[in-house]
């Protein structure tokens, strides 16, 4: 048998035991976010936040590309903004969107926190109409998607439309805890909003698609030039 092609397959547990080898070596918390994933617990927010290695994934990303100006679909407490502001280079600018007023208001005290408030612009309201107006204000480097999965396919499309040719459309939740490789019969709308993204990335050819497997996956698609 040639064990050098075998396929490891790792149980629970030692994906668990992997993961925080990866947190150690490459995307420890600094003070200032594990002080935001406390509060975001404290607080009673959602616990749907990225995992810290998926924070250092989307740094990587952005750095990768020299991103200056990024979309963020969906604040929530901010942690992932600030893993992405922290990628920007002096005079970048972050363009978060969130629909909670409470959550926007938790996120600002975060940002000042973390001495990131002047890069990263905070709005508040419906993503769909804001996405209209920000037309203006591209093309954009890169975007990241993490709002409410029903409208991945249309965060996708207006991605496509408004980010350079090179620049980058991260879906968050690309496995839908599990749900993607469910039976049909058995999905819910954000499951079925997920797969059209997917689809959709997959076969158009203004993108180069793919998924990376980290956490609950990360949809990536590179605009082609």
């Amino acid at each position: 048998m040639n064990t050098q092609n075998r396929i490891l397959v790792f149980d629970t547990a030692t994906q668990e035991r992997l993961t925080a080898y990866i947190r150690r070596l490459f995307a420890q918390e600094d003070d200032l976010l594990s002080e935001v994933h406390r509060r975001t617990n404290e607080l009673g927010l959602p616990e749907i936040h990225i995992r810290p290695e998926e924070g250092k994934i989307l740094q990587f990303l952005a750095m990768l590309i020299g991103a200056r100006t990024v979309v963020e679909l969906g604040t929530l407490a901010g942690y992932s903004t600030i893993w992405l502001a922290r990628s920007l280079p002096e005079g970048g600018r972050l363009i978060t969107l969130e629909a909670e007023p409470r959550h926007a208001q938790i996120a600002r005290e975060h940002f000042e926190r973390a001495g990131l408030s002047d890069r990263i612009e905070l709005i508040e309201g419906n993503a769909v109409a804001t996405l209209q107006n920000l037309r203006a204000r591209g093309p954009f480097d890169m975007v990241f998607i993490d709002a409410d999965k029903q409208r991945y396919p249309d965060y996708l499309s207006w991605s496509v439309a408004n980010v350079r040719p090179g620049g980058l459309i991260v879906g968050h939740n690309a496995f839908r805890q599990g749900r993607l490789v469910a039976p049909e019969a058995e999905w819910d709308d954000a499951t079925i909003a997920t797969h059209s993204m997917l689809a959709a990335m997959s076969q158009d050819e203004r993108l180069f698609s793919t998924i990376i497997p980290v956490g609950d996956g990360f949809a990536v698609a590179q605009v082609r030039g």
